[in-house]
């Protein structure tokens, strides 16, 4: 019997993660159409909790820690998870790990540009076709919409200032005049830490800023102003659903819809939609490469209304969401694995009058 075909189109998260279940599928062949190798995109740090579906992540994680840190102006809340420890991964540390479990010769990689004409994807000007289309380039992104926008580098002191056993997850005690902002501080060693200033607004600001904000920080809070820097880290995610998908094609990773809206977390999503791809296709079922539940999507529209037209109230929100929870309920929750029961406790802990007012707005805008 002729093997089937699954052509994947792109070569970063989404792509191998998928490529490296090919085991599962005995029957299909693979293409990998990964675009210009001589392209190189930066080796950043991505984030998450520890779940059933990111257990190869964990065992192969750069860092992790069973305690994170919510700060505000006048209050600090620290959670704490051993079953569900945050991590982080190196990006070509896992896609790496992913071209390593490409154990058989069904798998083709081609580094060549593909293009698009007309809905259609073509290499060398020969249209791709086969059983199955997987898309995973990045998306065009939409105007006027919330963008959660961050810089930042690794920090090197010659004397010891970091807790290396608490990251800090979010500290608002930084400038709030540009939107919702707070600083991410990944510990790697009491000398070591990645810094990132995170802006939740419409509007890109510039590199002086994330670094002045940085320092600023670095000298309050640690009385740090001698470090050096290395292994800078920027980008640009948009704080809305994307879940279209093109003709004759499925879109998975950022493009399918994988990135959760109200969070930007996107790692752990990403493996729950290739691993759900995958199953679907061994058992011949249609293909749904959506991954989020619907109330969580419907409660995120609510949150982005609430950030984009009262980012003042952040702090109040994060840290009320703090208090509501313990850390394996918040793991749960971030990782899209949340009961109703947690849900419901973090919903009557959120400021009343502006989550009432983006309820009503977003249901009208429906």
């Amino acid at each position: 019997m002729k093997s089937k075909c699954v052509n994947i189109i792109g070569g970063g998260c989404a792509a191998l993660s998928l490529a490296r279940l090919s085991d599962h599928l005995p029957d299909y062949s693979f293409n990998i159409y990964s675009g210009d190798k001589s392209k190189v995109n930066d080796n950043h740090y991505w984030g998450f909790w520890k779940t059933n579906v990111n257990v190869d992540a964990y065992h192969h994680a750069d860092y992790t820690w069973s305690k994170w840190a919510i700060n505000t102006n006048i209050s600090s809340h620290v959670l704490s998870s051993h079953k569900y420890p945050y991590c982080v991964i190196k990006r070509y540390k896992w896609l790496n790990y992913c071209k390593s479990e490409f154990k058989n010769s069904k798998i083709k990689v081609f580094d060549e540009n593909i293009f698009e004409k007309n809905g259609e994807l073509f290499l060398n000007n020969k249209k791709i076709t086969g059983d199955i289309i997987l898309d995973s380039r990045p998306p065009d992104n939409l105007s006027n919409v919330l963008l959660q926008h961050f810089e930042g580098f690794v920090v090197t002191s010659k004397k010891d200032v970091f807790d290396k056993e608490t990251v800090i997850l979010m500290d608002f005690r930084c400038d709030q005049s540009k939107g919702m902002h707070f600083i991410y501080l990944l510990p790697f060693s009491k000398k070591q830490a990645l810094v990132e200033s995170t802006i939740f607004s419409k509007n890109i600001e510039s590199k002086k800023f994330y670094s002045s904000e940085i320092s600023k920080y670095l000298k309050k809070y640690f009385n740090l102003t001698q470090f050096t820097k290395s292994n800078f880290e920027k980008g640009v995610i948009p704080m809305h659903y994307i879940s279209s998908n093109s003709k004759g094609r499925y879109n998975i990773g950022t493009r399918g819809g994988a990135v959760r809206p109200s969070s930007g977390y996107a790692f752990t999503f990403i493996q729950k939609q290739v691993n759900q791809i995958i199953e679907q296709i061994s058992k011949r079922n249609t293909i749904d490469t959506k991954i989020h539940k619907n109330i969580d999507l419907f409660l995120d529209k609510i949150f982005i209304d609430v950030l984009a037209k009262f980012p003042e109230i952040a702090p109040k929100i994060f840290t009320n969401f703090a208090s509501s929870i313990n850390g394996d309920e918040m793991a749960k929750f971030m990782s899209g694995n949340s009961s109703l029961v947690t849900t419901f406790k973090i919903i009557l802990h959120m400021p009343k009058i502006p989550f009432i007012k983006s309820f009503f707005s977003v249901v009208t805008r429906r």
